[in-house]
């Protein structure tokens, strides 16, 4: 067996290979470890879109949107045997300044990894269970023994609610998080209308009724999106984290050109409700919304959610996801749940240590200087807690499990 390690990552190179292994006398079959950034964008969607079930979240591009943001580093793990592949998107972050990590005094970064703001997770191109199970255990050894050796202290996944892949991700303890809720656009629009609640039709109706209408458009112009996004986070007391500034949609829409579409409800010879939907492969998202509260009775969303189904259908989707409320079954879940009274989707969320003496070193100090002790050391992970901070910014919403 044949072990080579790579040279460090140079402008030019293609993409950073920790390591290849060759043992041609087992298996005569390559085995292959590299991370992939936003200079490869496009090796790293040729490995994405050919897993067997993948979307736009898994994307370089969506990627992409949340590192310019200012919440990490996007890198692409790939561990490879033959054609045979697992890839595993996420963010990774310093956490060298952060409460009980900045006191280790660790000449060398700390960091740690999270899923993008939506969903991720590992995926795969491996049909046979068996086999796909194998290969993760090796792709975990090797991931495991990276994040050991360059510090990565914690991780946090979000894993995506129509894959199911959280199945194939043991080594992060998957946990239930809360439903979420999808339009089956494999039905006929009859049966679709029939799947949801009867006051959904109704309110669907009466926004008919009182000449809403929805136009479909590319998100060329996003000034209606962008103040009525703004007017509904302040209406929610959202946190910081949510107020996006314009680059923010504007990158949005740029990088996922071709994979995101702006939905908005007319009324009055005015919008009175914007919408970003993504989609890509057999998926649609409803993503960023804004709307007009003086309207809401009316139900102008209920149309929006509505028109958005039918036009995914009718580019091939076959589901139309709407994600969950803020904390299981609340107002807006019961909401989303009107478009599909039939079946709901399951959010699991994904914890783990990587580097044991790191975290436990800094959890004896968040405990004798920070008094984070208790159910509040239950906070994964301990040092982004938001009680560490004047805001909730520091700790980047990240490990929110918004469904």
């Amino acid at each position: 067996m044949n072990l080579h390690t790579c040279k460090p990552q140079t402008a030019k190179s293609m993409f950073r290979l920790l390591v290849t292994i060759h043992d041609v006398r087992r298996t005569g079959v390559f085995m292959s470890v590299f991370l992939l950034d936003m200079a490869n964008r496009e090796k790293w969607n040729t490995y994405t879109r050919a897993a067997r079930d993948t979307d736009v979240y898994f994307s370089a591009d969506y990627c992409r949107v949340y590192e310019d943001n200012g919440e990490g580093k996007s890198q692409l793990f790939v561990y490879e045997e033959g054609d045979e592949f697992v890839c595993y998107p996420y963010l990774l972050r310093d956490a060298s300044h952060l409460p009980g990590l900045r006191e280790l005094n660790v000449t060398k970064p700390i960091y740690d990894i999270t899923t993008p703001y939506g969903y991720g997770g590992p995926i795969s191109n491996v049909a046979d269970a068996d086999r796909r199970a194998r290969l993760f255990r090796k792709f975990e050894q090797q991931f495991d023994a990276y994040c050991h050796e360059h510090r990565i202290v914690s991780e946090f996944v979000r894993f995506h609610p129509l894959l199911n892949n959280w199945r194939d991700y043991n080594a992060v303890s998957p946990q239930f998080e809360r439903n979420t809720v999808f339009v089956d656009l494999t039905l006929s629009e009859e049966e679709m209308l029939k799947a949801f609640s009867r006051d959904n039709r109704n309110r669907i109706r009466r926004a008919q009724r009182e000449g809403f209408y929805v136009t479909i458009e590319e998100p060329t112009r996003l000034d209606n999106l962008t103040r009525l996004y703004d007017a509904t986070m302040l209406k929610k007391q959202a946190s910081a984290y949510y107020y996006f500034n314009s680059n923010f949609f504007q990158n949005t829409t740029s990088y996922l050109e071709g994979y995101v579409k702006l939905m908005e409800v007319h009324a009055d010879n005015k919008v009175i409700a914007s919408c970003l939907f993504m989609h890509e492969g057999d998926y649609a998202h409803y993503h960023l919304m804004g709307s007009d509260q003086a309207y809401l009775k009316a139900a102008p969303i209920n149309l929006l959610i509505y028109e958005a189904a039918l036009w995914a259908k009718s580019q091939g989707c076959k589901k139309l996801h709407l994600g969950g409320g803020l904390t299981g079954n609340d107002n807006l879940f019961r909401f989303k749940r009107s478009f599909n009274e039939r079946e709901w989707a399951d959010f699991y969320v994904g914890r783990r240590i990587r580097h044991q003496s790191l975290y436990d070193a800094a959890a004896l100090i968040l405990n004798k200087q920070y008094g984070i002790a208790g159910a509040e050391s239950a906070y994964f992970p301990m040092y982004r807690n938001p009680l560490l901070f004047n805001t909730s910014t520091e700790s980047s919403c990240s490990e929110a499990s918004s469904g």
